[in-house]
């Protein structure tokens, strides 16, 4: 699960680091041990975020905090949060609020459902701005921005079939060969990170709605009358063969997370 969410908090390769156990020395020349470790930089600034998780019988005592507190001080120039399953004691809270440590419960924390569908919603949706790399689709538009619905038409067995195109213009062809509202509809570029959602995303698409995608090819100078060839394309073809990188499985994650009854993180 660790490189799943790594996976989703680096979507636009932001150098985001996510790790679990990890040992600091602080100023005083001790190692501590954070639960979770989370980093990244913003306009240059190193930002460090600790997260000590409490998964106890009994609320968090203000000496715990207090801990919790010093480990950070020791650290230096880190964010300190802390989550526990049962609450926290009288003064606990206002002592972390205090020393600015934000205090969380379990039930508090977003589902991986959460997590998943707003990290694609901030960093996945293309905007008219985007190219291709190399593909662009068709995508439904609200106020003329991307709402995250592929164009997916039912091919003749029924099934549905998200159509990849290698250019701009041949998708704007095809929004006018099938004569799509352009208030509703609109051809977006896929640059990688968005090719790369759109790979996590494809999984579920074939599984659960048997569903795919297909490209959509024409030959150059083609007459304006000339038909799309289609090529249909699974999504371990387009993960090999046009993002040749890694993708974790979505599906696998959930299926891990709900055999080992954690439903959140």
């Amino acid at each position: 699960m660790q490189w799943v969410y790594s996976y989703l908090l680096n979507m636009k390769d932001e150098g985001v680091i996510v790790g679990n156990s990890v040992r600091m020395v602080g100023k005083s020349g001790l190692a501590h041990e954070i639960d979770v470790y989370y980093e990244f930089a913003r306009a240059g600034i190193r930002h460090r975020v600790a997260i000590e998780c409490k998964d106890w019988k009994s609320a968090v005592s203000k000496g715990q905090v207090q801990e919790f507190e010093s480990k950070l001080r020791d650290i230096g120039s880190i964010t300190g949060v802390m989550v526990s399953r049962h609450g926290y004691q009288s003064g606990a809270d206002a002592f972390a609020r205090h020393h600015d440590i934000l205090t969380l419960r379990f039930d508090e924390l977003p589902s991986f459902g959460t997590i998943l569908a707003q990290r694609l919603t901030a960093v996945a949706l293309p905007d008219e701005s985007y190219l291709g790399e190399p593909f662009w689709v068709l995508m439904e538009l609200r106020n003329g921005k991307a709402t995250g619905s592929h164009f997916a038409p039912l091919n003749a067995e029924g099934k549905p079939r998200i159509p990849l195109l290698l250019s701009k213009y041949h998708a704007e062809r095809l929004l006018g060969m099938l004569e799509l509202d352009p208030t509703r509809w609109g051809a977006r570029g896929l640059p990688r990170f968005a090719l790369r959602a759109f790979l996590l995303t494809l999984e579920v698409f074939e599984k659960r709605a048997d569903g795919a995608a297909e490209l959509l090819f024409l030959p150059p100078d083609a007459l304006p009358d000339a038909k799309f060839i289609a090529i249909p394309m699974s999504r371990e073809a387009l993960r090999r063969e046009y993002y040749g990188g890694e993708i974790p499985s979505i599906e696998e994650a959930v299926n891990r997370r709900q055999e080992s009854g954690d439903t959140q993180q």
